[in-house]
């Protein structure tokens, strides 16, 4: 960097006088010998510098450093014994020299530049300087005092002179050897370092300090006292000031005290004071941040051996997470970044922005500046800070400093500083200050402008400043935008951590939750007022705002920032820390996290993981992505309701708080994450679990949201309003999770909730409706004599549920006492009705109480309302319900709708007249007890006719509205109507007591000598209450007018009370099916949380953190498919998780219902829906909703977002002879294979374990009807297309390709549905069919088969297209029968139809083969069962014998092909194993009927007379890891050998070594002598001879298609036993020749196709490099290094080949489009440019390497350590789905990106990558030393390959994978390793000597010699093949690398230096190579 600074000029004689005396001593000093003399000659040197600081400039320019160090260099020999004089001397001298290079460099900014770049040679009394790039000053120091510290006698002093040096005062030089004197002491060492503390304050030299700490690790550990002096002192240093903990932190000390901590764990009882100072030094070096390998260790110490945790580790992860530094510079004193403008000479034209983020630690003691702009001498704008904290401007313009006392800074916080300064806009004010986005202060000040032609020179900071100050920047910039005022905000929000240059189109995703709400919060508050226009709109919606040209500059603390851009000034450090959550997510994510909160064991290891696992995700979007990505917040939830027991307060306030509670201040309590905030804290299972006080503070959190939180609008709005909380709440309460003490706290949070949001469908009909059903089934249960039927079981009452509905019912009649909510639930429902709705036929006292509470609030609120219940029946009805259940509460409420009621003054007209008949009619129930006319039940108590008696007249006697209800004639006539009634009973005598009699006259006397009641109706009153005084003689008056009216209210309220019932019947289903619904979404989101805990917690790989822990790996074979459908590679399987994880959700979610409820049939709801919906009026519907039953409800959650569902069909899954039955769904954009559910007859989805027996005819094994219900997936654009498959022979099946290399073999119920499927699939082939990729030499599925179904004339057209490719040998043997198993219906997912290969050598023996002589083949030209005479008799006889007995002959009882046939030659191999096992009955077979031997079981198939007939199947060409028993199986001894069966023995061909063994055997395949023969098998298998008697091939009848139909057996009995002989005996391919197979060509060479003459392999001596470099179309010289060379045939510009330069790759299908990214640390962004243009930028990548998989899939390493996976999209980009921009997307003519898979396991940066899309594979290489295979489709790790050994790894730097064979190759500078796809070593090649730079395979799609291409560095290119010829005799085979050519760089004619060889690519039997100079070249074979 460039460090401006020096000395000033001499200015008088005087300084010209000392600076020649300065030079004199100087001069003197380098010829004094002494050590005295040296040492009084450096004190005056000293003396000189501090009188006149001019005399430094001379010092240094008479080599004074130099001498400095010579003088040091030479002291260790004059070094004496302890104490004496020459010993006290070199004291002396050592202090003088470290005293005057302190004063040299004291603020003196040339010679610290000086010092720092010069190193010093020092060679006896010689003196060597040289000048270097490097800051290697320092390490001169360091070798001089070498010897100095290494002598006991002069360390201590050494190493405080050293000390001293480093923080400037020489205080410090007694330092060690003050402390040490105090040595065992502790209390007095530590009195005595607080002598020492003043002089500690900044660390001012840290190059020297790193001198002092090399020394100090040299003995520290053997040096007890040395280390508590430096622990002391570190401890001191990491508290006192950021700038020496950011020092310490640069100066890597961290992971060697963490060492020595680790070490110092098992003893350190006996070292308490050492391991407490020393957690507390790291506590604060790991919040500052620590190195991704430094958080590694200490993330690896957490977890024990055990599993279980480490206390002491977890309390310094805990405080680790903390940290939130980010990457920053640190500025102290007169220090700045200064950066200059050629460009820019005035200022923008249309206004400027300056930002930046800024951290004081202290207060500038003086006005300091922050940011100021000069063109020429003068600062023309500047922006500084008091030693107040307030901001202050200055402007040339304005020529004054304005003081903005709003704006001020505070220390210690990082704050937001944006100045923005318009121009031409007087409706605004011109400069706008933001601090932390929040405008601030304003001025109007004009726009300066300049005319001078001086560049813009910019500096951060102050390198004039003469008062102390220590500060810090994140990141600075200067827009020639002026930004709108909401905008810096928003840049606010994006955070510190945030150093890019805002062109990503989704800046939001680099928003923390935190800071998404509080933006999302503003412009909820801005609403209309923010323009849609606005910048803060666009930066939403994905649109630029901050073009990359509007940047000025952009300071960011890179390490690797280009030096001529950012020239640091004085004291500048820069500070490159990594908090702990980056770490975290650099090496696991969030899966670590989850899997750390799984592991704790007790309450306080949970609530420290909770804190480390919110603190990971609090302030990095990365880990909140991720979190998202796996579900994670499901999976928390369901790890936290396992450990419910373990929660705390601390884990619960810890857990809250990361979702936005704030305990200390509730009033700033929100939702910031609303993902997290439903799975975790409204799963109210969870928190019914956990400790009565956490279920409290769980429903007590509702009220910090709702009521004291003074964002509750925002809350209730934007975060809660659609989350159904209510309805949550109410089914916590009726599924009897919480106790029965916690229901009132439940209740309580219900109604707040409710008040919160209280419309029709959040709360009044979820409440209304629980209400009414739960208290309607209750009343139905009681009131029933018999016992409860299967549905009434099926409920939803528990023994307390009538009493939590109450308990509800309370709650809603207390919301109704709030005038607007009572306004709301009156306008939302027909409150008449539901009042009598919830009474219900037979209440219970405290329903009535409230139901009348209820009914009387409405009175009061509606003078209607009373009109509106009469109208309804609504008083007859109370007169038939409430007698019964009359008791005081009862009497009470009731008392309370009269008129005149007591405490209720308010109006003279409240209360309704017409409650008085209900109270006259409940005393006629009671009086009418005695004569038998009402039951007891049903009639109020004696006392309670005296409390309506009483009460009655009291309101009569005290309310003179009370007795105005009497004017009325018609309400006077319910009293004379109730009197009527009464008289005949009293004339009975006795039946009233005096008591009821008096209290009876007296209320009728008071009534008719009333004055409001009419004359003729006072006198009816006496008469019937006076009988005696006015009787006229007339008996019992029984149809008196009161009864007759009695008996019409009863009919018409029996009618009333019929509708009622009807509609509770409605509300009871409606609500069950609800209840019914939410249980299956619970336990299908339990299923669903199990997979996502598979993810998180199953796939745990040697490569894992806590790798101790992980569970093994079991292995089984990929259904991935390669070339020729090639199954080779193998996939990890976690069985023992997997198994146990099968039942977790369906059990758990069930386990707290009735499961009565749940068998409930969905007839059964629809047939009493249809009962009584029938019957119900309108109204009725505004509660009794319709619950739409959805049949396809329990798998809509597997769709992908936006996905919709159009068609279903139940399939089974075939998988070898496995089964699996589920669901092939059909999506708009996807489609869907479902195991574990099928479609019943109803169309409901249910569990395919209660599906009808037999529903699939399948034999042979059962079918998995328990599986983990697995889901696959895939685009539509996906399927490249299907072809009909034969299941046992009948047409019911189809086998879809997809371009992910994956194939789904399904078979359906019957032909029409297979049918069905298969026109969805042309339809869906036809609308998918667009320019296909360009599938690779080695795919063989038939085009016309992937893009339609496969009818009879395209697969004709097919095999004729093969036939006529393999005669031409462009197709090999291996590639042609592969097709004809193919189009046979020969597929490897189907057991029963496994492709079939042929034995091809008799030869088993032999050392070495021989392939000229044709004894060593087998005949082809017969079947295995005639080779030999003896066993072609034997079958000629059986075949003469069955038709001699009239049956259908055939030759042989067994088959070639059959499922046991392929499960027992991979036996060794999952899944086989298992399908071995299952057609075995469960266990193995006879240790010596196994395949153990390939010789002897080709004895078995072609000699013994007793064998059987079996050929091969593909495994025996392509896989190896079929012959090994890699998972150490017990297979048993063999009876025969006495042997352990192990390994599949091996010809002696092979030696030993299964590879080898495959790799001969297709070489074998591919001879010519198959090559003739192979036609006559042909005809054998699939051709003329099928069923040639004379051939001898003929076998069972069932084995050939058509031979019978299935459908056509009506006997079950017999059709399941032909389904078994079909399934187990074997089936024969379909017939696919009629006459013989024609021959192939195998004139000229046989490994090339007939049309090429001449190929690499073959001729590569041939090759000669082209004279000139390929040009193509347009010249082609690159302007540095070729990279990688793209192939596109559709390219014309470039003539399909395109060379391009590192850092960019072309899509390999759009020539238009490429890949870029930069080497550069400071800019970390991908970029798809398209014609030249940016179109979408990714940032925050870091990539440093990409390869397209294929078209669609982009894949990149980055220096994160990261693999990426991308996907490539046409057209769009996806929605940004946030606040103020919903559902919007931007669509792009060119293609975008968006990321899949997130791929993790390297420990260093990712440095090459290689891809496949034939083998769906990525190769990894990094600097770790490591490559990794992942799988391409899964995005999952797969195997690891290590260079170098453990203690020196090498980085892998290249990589590439053969398309043809799946060969991996990787290279180091040490080696070239060469890997099989299942990473098994082939071969190594040492490199050393000839370092490699370019890797190519040879592709074709067979090739008798395997070549592999290297580049070298000297310009050379070398082909290489492999072999194991030279393994020693009788030893296993040992590959080895052979070279077949050396191509030097001289070949050819060049007239320019090519440079080394950097890219390498065959295209076909041409080599092109890139060079470092820029060229391409071919290299090619003439013809």
């Amino acid at each position: 960097m460039n460090v401006t600074g020096g000395g000033a000029p001499d200015g008088n004689g005087g300084e010209r006088v000392a600076k020649q005396t300065m030079r004199d001593m100087v001069e003197e000093l380098k010829v004094t010998e002494t050590v005295v003399a040296k040492t009084i000659l450096l004190q005056r040197i000293a003396t000189l510098i501090r009188e006149v600081p001019e005399t430094t400039d001379a010092f240094r320019g008479s080599d004074g450093f130099l001498l400095l160090v010579h003088v040091l260099s030479t002291l260790s020999t004059r070094i004496g014994r302890r104490g004496s004089q020459s010993t006290h001397d070199v004291v002396a001298c050592i202090k003088s020299v470290f005293a005057l290079t302190s004063e040299a460099l004291k603020r003196h900014a040339a010679n610290l530049e000086f010092f720092e770049v010069r190193s010093f040679a020092v060679n006896g009394n010689t003196i060597v300087t040289s000048k270097t790039k490097e800051f290697i000053g320092y390490s001169s120091l360091s070798d001089a005092v070498d010897l100095l510290v290494c002598n006991a006698v002069t360390a201590d002093v050494t190493l405080g002179c050293l000390l001293a040096l480093s923080f400037g005062d020489f205080v410090l030089v007694e330092f060690f050897s003050s402390l040490r004197t105090k040595f065992p002491e502790i209390e007095a060492m530590h009195i005595q370092f607080l002598e020492f503390a003043p002089g500690l304050a900044s660390i001012s030299l840290p190059g020297a300090f790193s001198i002092f700490w090399s020394f100090i690790l040299r003995t520290m550990n053997t040096d007890r006292a040395l280390r508590l002096i430096v622990y002391r002192l570190l401890e001191h240093l990491t508290h006192s000031t950021h700038r020496n903990l950011a020092v310490l932190s640069m100066q890597n000390i961290l992971p060697h005290l963490f060492k020595s901590w680790k070490a110092n764990m098992s003893s350190a009882g006996d070292n308490d004071e050492e391991h407490r100072i020393l957690a507390k030094i790291l506590r604060h070096l790991f919040e500052m941040g620590a190195s991704t390998q430094d958080s590694r260790d200490l993330l690896q110490c957490i977890v024990k051996q055990d599993g279980t945790l480490d206390s002491d580790t977890f309390e310094l992860l805990r405080s680790s997470a903390k940290s939130r530094w980010p990457q920053h510079f640190s500025l102290g004193g007169c220090s700045a970044l200064a950066i200059s403008s050629t460009d820019m000479k005035t200022f923008p034209a249309h206004g400027f922005t300056f930002m930046a983020w800024i951290w004081l630690e202290r207060m500038p003691s003086e006005p300091h500046k922050f940011f100021s702009i000069s063109f020429g001498s003068s600062d023309a704008l500047t922006l500084s800070v008091g030693s107040n904290g307030a901001l202050a401007l200055r402007s040339r313009a304005v020529q004054k400093v304005e003081v903005l006392s709003k704006s001020k800074l505070t220390t210690s916080r990082w704050t937001h500083v944006t100045l923005v300064h318009h121009n031409h806009k007087p409706s605004h004010p011109s400069v706008c200050l933001f601090l932390d986005g929040v405008l601030s202060d304003s001025l109007q000040w004009a726009y300066p402008k300049f005319d001078e032609a001086s560049p813009a020179n910019f500096m951060v900071g102050d390198d004039v400043a003469t008062g102390e100050s220590s500060w810090c920047v994140a990141s600075a910039y200067l827009l020639s935008v002026a930004l709108d005022d909401d905008f810096p905000r928003f840049i606010h929000h994006l955070g510190p951590r945030y150093s890019e240059s805002f062109q990503d189109q989704t800046l939001i995703r680099f928003l923390t939750y935190e800071a998404s709400t509080s933006l999302n919060m503003h412009i909820t508050a801005q609403g209309a007022s923010l323009p849609e226009n606005s910048q803060l709109k666009k930066a939403i919606h994905g649109d630029s705002v901050i073009s990359d040209s509007s940047i000025i500059f952009r300071v960011v603390p890179q390490p690797h920032d280009k030096k001529d851009q950012i020239v640091t000034r004085g004291d500048v450090l820069t500070v490159c820390c990594q908090p702990l959550d980056l770490a975290v997510w650099r090496i696991g994510g969030a899966a670590l996290l989850l899997r750390l909160v799984a592991l704790a064991q007790t309450p306080h290891e949970l609530s420290r993981a909770l804190s480390v696992f919110s603190d990971c995700l609090r302030n990095s979007w990365q880990n909140s992505d991720d979190m998202e990505r796996l579900h994670g917040y499901d999976v928390l939830a369901s790890t936290l309701r396992a450990r419910s027991h373990l929660i705390n307060m601390t884990s619960f306030e810890t857990l809250f708080e990361f979702l936005g509670l704030n305990f200390r201040s509730p009033d700033l309590s929100t939702v910031v994450n609303t993902i997290a905030y439903k799975a975790v804290a409204l799963d109210f299972e969870l928190w019914s679990k956990t400790s009565t006080d956490i279920q409290r503070a769980h429903l007590e959190h509702f009220a910090f949201l709702l009521r004291a939180s003074r964002y509750r609008k925002f809350t209730i709005k934007m975060r809660l309003s659609k989350l159904g909380i209510v309805r949550k709440l109410l089914f916590a309460i009726q599924s009897a999770w919480y106790p029965q003490e916690s229901i009132s706290l439940v209740i309580n949070t219900l109604v707040l909730v409710a008040q919160s949001s209280f419309t029709a469908e959040e709360a009044i009909k979820p409440i209304v409706s629980y209400i009414a059903a739960t208290l309607a089934e209750e009343s139905q249960s009681s009131s029933s004599s018999s016992p409860r039927s299967t549905t009434s079981r099926g409920g939803l009452l528990s023994s307390s549920t009538r009493d939590k509905a109450e308990q509800v019912l309370e709650a809603l009649v207390s919301m109704m006492r709030i005038p607007s909510l009572h306004s709301k639930l009156a306008g939302t429902l027909p409150m008449p009705r539901i009042c009598l709705l919830l009474l219900g036929s037979h209440p219970s006292t405290r329903t009535a109480c409230q139901v009348l509470g209820m009914l009387g609030l409405s009175l009061k609120a509606s003078l209607s309302s009373g009109k509106d219940f009469e109208l309804v029946n609504g008083w007859g009805l109370l007169k038939t319900v409430l007698p019964g259940v009359w008791d005081r509460s009862v009497h009470d409420a009731a008392l309370d709708i009269l008129p005149g009621r007591p405490g209720d003054r308010s109006s003279d007209n409240s209360g309704s007249p017409q409650m008085l008949s209900v109270f006259l009619f409940a005393l006629y129930q009671g009086l009418s007890i005695g004569d038998n006319i009402t039951d007891l039940d049903e009639a109020p108590s004696k006392d309670a006719i005296i409390w309506i008696l009483d009460d009655l007249t009291k309101l009569h006697e005290s309310s003179s509205s009370f007795r105005r209800v009497f004017r009325s004639q018609s309400t006077a006539q319910l009293l004379l109507d109730g009197l009527n009634i009464i008289s005949p009973i009293r004339q009975h005598t006795g039946v009233l007591d005096a008591k009821i009699s008096a209290k009876l006259t007296h209320f009728g006397l008071l009534v008719a000598m009333g004055k409001h009641i009419s004359s003729s109706q006072k006198q009816q009153i006496l008469d019937i209450i006076r009988p005696d005084a006015h009787s006229t003689g007339v008996s019992d008056r029984v149809d008196t007018p009161g009864s007759r009216l009695s008996l019409a209210q009863a009919n018409t309220i029996r009618k009333a009370s019929v509708h009622l019932e009807e509609w509770r019947k409605t509300i009871i289903v409606s609500e069950r099916k609800r209840f019914r619904q939410t249980i299956l979404d619970l336990q299908e989101k339990r299923r669903r949380i199990t997979s996502f805990e598979e993810c998180v917690f199953a796939l745990t790989t040697e490569r894992d953190i806590w790798s101790h822990i992980a569970r093994k790996r079991v292995w089984k074979l990929d259904e991935t498919e390669g070339p020729h459908r090639v199954r080779t590679k193998m996939e990890s399987l976690m069985e023992s998780f997997v198994q146990d994880s099968r039942s977790t959700g369906r059990e758990e979610a069930s386990s707290a219902f009735d499961s009565g409820l749940l068998s409930l049939s969905q007839s059964e709801l629809a047939s009493r829906n249809n009962m009584v919906v029938s019957s119900c009026e309108d109204g009725d519907h505004q509660l009794a909703e319709e619950i739409t039953e959805d049949k396809l409800r329990r798998v809509r959650h597997q769709l992908e977002p936006g996905d919709v569902i159009e068609a279903v069909s139940t399939v089974c899954r075939i998988a070898g002879v496995d089964s699996f039955l589920g669901m092939l769904i059909f999506g708009r954009t996807h489609l869907y294979m479902l195991e574990g559910l099928i479609e019943n007859s109803e169309g409901e989805v249910i569990d395919a374990g209660n599906a009808p027996e037999g529903l699939f005819l399948i034999s042979g094994s059962a079918v998995d009807i328990w599986n983990s219900q697995r889901a696959q997936r895939w685009p539509l654009e996906q399927v490249s297309g299907f072809s009909d498959r034969m299941f046992l022979f009948q047409d019911v099946g189809f086998e879809i390709f997809f371009k992910d290399s994956r194939t789904l073999l399904v078979i359906f119920l019957d032909g029409p549905r297979r049918l069905a499927a298969s026109q969805r699939l042309s339809s869906i082939a036809l609308k998918m069919r667009t320019s296909d990729p360009g599938s690779s030499p080695a795919s063989i599925i038939p085009k016309s088969l992937l893009r339609s179904r496969s009818s009879t004339s395209a697969v004709e057209k097919e095999l004729q297209i093969a036939q006529r490719q393999w005669q031409n040998r462009e197709l090999s043997n291996f590639g042609y029968l592969s097709i004809l198993n193919q189009l046979s219906g020969r597929t490897p997912n189907d057991a029963t139809q496994y492709p079939v290969f042929p034995w091809v050598l008799h030869d088993y023996v032999s050392e070495v083969l021989d392939l000229s002589s044709p004894n060593v083949f087998r005949d082809l030209t017969k079947p295995m069962g005639a080779l030999t005479a003896e066993r072609r008799e034997a079958a000629e006889t059986r075949y003469v014998n069955l038709g001699s007995v009239g049956e259908e002959p055939f030759h042989y009882g067994t088959h070639f092909s059959s499922s046991m046939i392929v499960c027992h030659f991979n036996i060794r191999m999952q899944p086989f194993t298992s399908m071995f096992k299952t057609l075995q009955g469960g266990d193995w077979d006879l240790p010596d009927r196994l395949f153990t031997d390939i010789r002897r079981a080709y004895s078995s198939a072609s000699h013994d007379i007793r064998g059987d007939v079996r050929e091969l199947i593909p495994e025996f060409f392509t896989c190896p890891e079929f012959l090994e028993n890699s998972s150490n199986l017990d297979f048993g001894i063999s009876q025969t050998t006495g042997e352990r069966i192990h390994n599949v023995k091996l010809p002696a061909w092979a030696k030993g070594d299964p590879l080898l063994f495959i790799v001969t055997h297709r070489r074998i395949l591919e001879s010519h002598y198959v090559s003739e023969n192979l036609p006559a098998w042909i005809d054998l298998i699939w051709g003329c001879k099928q069923r040639d008697v004379d051939s001898v091939n003929v076998f069972h009848p069932l084995s050939y298609e058509g031979a019978i139909d299935l459908d056509k057996i009506t006997d079950d009995l017999e059709r399941q036993a032909t389904v078994g002989i079909i399934h187990n005996f074997g089936q024969t391919p379909k017939k696919l020749f009629t006459s013989p197979h024609p021959p192939r060509n195998l004139e000229g060479l046989l490994s090339l196709p007939v049309t090429i003459a001449r190929g690499v392999p073959e001729d590569a001596l041939a090759l000669v490099r082209d004279p000139k470099p390929f040009k193509g179309k347009f010249p082609i010289v690159l302007d540095s290094a070729v990279s990688n060379i793209s192939v596109n045939l559709f390219d014309e510009k470039y003539g399909g080949m395109r060379p391009l330069p590192r850092g960019a790759i072309g899509f390999p299908s759009i020539g238009h489009e490429q890949i870029e990214w930069d080497q550069n640390a400071s800019d970390r962004s991908l970029r798809l440019v398209s014609h030249g243009i940016v179109t979408q930028v990714i940032e925050q990548v870091a990539s440093t390497c990409a390869a397209f998989a294929d078209q669609d899939t982009l894949v990149t390493g980055s220096s994160d350590n990261a693999v990426r996976v991308w996907r490539v999209n046409q057209g769009q980009v996806a929605p940004s789905g946030f606040a103020g921009a919903p559902g919007r997307s931007r669509r792009h003519a060119s293609s975008t990106l968006s990321m899949t898979h997130l791929l993790r396991g390297h420990m260093h940066c990712v440095t090459c990558i290689a891809t496949s899309r034939t083998w769906s594979v990525i190769v990894s290489g990094s600097e770790d030393g490591s490559a990794i295979f992942w799988d391409l489709n899964r995005g999952s790790y797969r195997h690891s390959i290590w260079h170098g050994n453990e203690n020196q790894r090498a980085k892998v730097y290249l990589s590439a994978i053969n398309e043809s064979t799946g060969y991996i190759a990787t290279c180091s500078v040490p080696h070239l390793m060469l890997h099989t796809i299942n990473a098994r070593p082939i071969a190594r090649l040492d490199t050393v000597r000839a370092h490699i730079t370019s890797l190519a395979f040879h592709e074709r799609e067979y090739s008798h010699l395997d070549i592999l291409a290297t580049g070298h560095d000297d310009g050379s290119i070398t082909l290489w093949t492999w072999n194991a010829d030279g393994t020693p005799a009788g030893m296993q085979a040992q590959w080895e690398f052979v070279e077949v050519r050396r191509m030097n760089s001289g070949e050819g004619v060049s007239e320019v230096a090519l440079g080394s060889v950097t890219a390498l690519k065959f295209i076909g039997e041409r080599l092109c190579a890139g060079y470092a100079s820029g060229l391409t070249y071919m290299w090619t074979i003439p013809i």
